[in-house]
């Protein structure tokens, strides 16, 4: 089965129970163990000097409708500058139970619940989409990014983030998912496969960067978690490509 394509009921099951991980850090930051707001809070500012340095500088005045999918309990939109804010997350239920933790979020920011293959809004409602590493924990991609288009405005942009591997990574993991060793990610990327799937789904790239394999096996290698090591001696490290699109 190529990569992109549906998977299976049984492999999306496996994929959900790392739905427990999110669950976790949930609670760590609830509990304040964890400083994960100012990580979203330093992607937003990178976002932002990114869309002014290509020439999108009026999606970062406040004005702009902005949507996150696969937010996670606070999400990066919690930080951007916009006039409507909504993240979705199919754990949203979980989260808003967490009081602690509903009380770190920003008021202004709309939470809903859903999948990012039936997104809760309103088609042609939103000027910019945010889905961070998140497409390749999902069931159907493709169902997903006709999803983000539907919902954005024509010329609205796209901000794509995933987890990419090297030609010989992208072999050896699409191995270890279907032998359920890394099941959490039922889909596996190369970097010219995430342009593949925005230029399938009718986006225009503006900016496209990808991070260091070589960085990444470095870190993996001297990590004291037996798993990330393993990581790095089988060459399946995995660095982050990212993209800011156009719906045309």
């Amino acid at each position: 089965m190529p990569a992109g394509h549906m998977v299976s009921p049984a492999r999306w099951q496996r994929a959900q129970q790392y739905g427990g991980y999110w669950a976790s850090l949930a609670s760590r930051i609830a509990a304040g163990s964890e400083s994960q707001l100012d990580w979203y809070r330093w992607r937003a500012e990178q976002l932002v000097e990114r869309l002014r340095t290509i020439g999108l500088g009026q999606l970062t005045d406040g004005s702009a409708r902005v949507v996150e999918v696969g937010s996670g309990p606070i999400g990066v939109v919690g930080f951007f500058p916009a006039a409507e804010r909504v993240a979705i997350d199919p754990l949203e239920p979980y989260y808003a139970a967490q009081s602690t933790l509903v009380a770190l979020r920003n008021p202004a920011v709309e939470y809903r619940a859903g999948s990012v293959e039936a997104l809760p809004c309103e088609s042609d409602q939103f000027d910019l989409a945010i889905i961070e590493n998140c497409i390749d924990h999902v069931r159907d991609m493709h169902g997903g990014m006709r999803e983000l288009k539907r919902v954005l405005r024509r010329r609205g942009a796209l901000y794509l983030t995933v987890n990419c591997r090297t030609p010989w990574g992208f072999v050896v993991h699409r191995a270890l998912s279907r032998l359920r060793i890394d099941a959490g990610h039922p889909h596996t990327f190369t970097p010219p496969r995430a342009r593949a799937i925005l230029n399938r789904h009718g986006f225009s790239i503006v900016d496209f960067a990808v991070g260091s394999y070589q960085a990444a096996r470095r870190e993996d290698l001297a990590a004291s978690e037996r798993r990330a090591r393993i990581k790095g001696l089988i060459g399946v490290s995995e660095f982050i490509a990212s993209a800011v699109a156009l719906c045309v």
